[in-house]
């Protein structure tokens, strides 16, 4: 019996997502681990319910405040 494990960054939901192959089938797994504080917040915004439009449009607001907070 093998135990599988993903290793999720927010590089690798962007291409989930945008190639259509879907969060849900990203997050089905034994154990997830997140490289970045932005992959374990997509994964609580998925366990909530947000849609993928949704958490897309979050991962876009928070890729531009983090922009911000270095450029400012």
């Amino acid at each position: 019996m093998s135990f599988n494990k993903r290793y999720v960054n927010k590089e690798t939901i962007e291409i989930y997502i945008n190639n259509g192959l879907g969060l849900k089938k990203l997050f089905n797994t034994d154990a997830i681990i997140f490289l970045d504080k932005i992959s374990s917040k997509v994964y609580y915004w998925y366990v909530e319910g947000l849609t993928e439009d949704e958490i897309k449009s979050n991962l876009y607001k928070n890729g531009q405040e983090s922009n911000q907070s270095v450029n400012g």
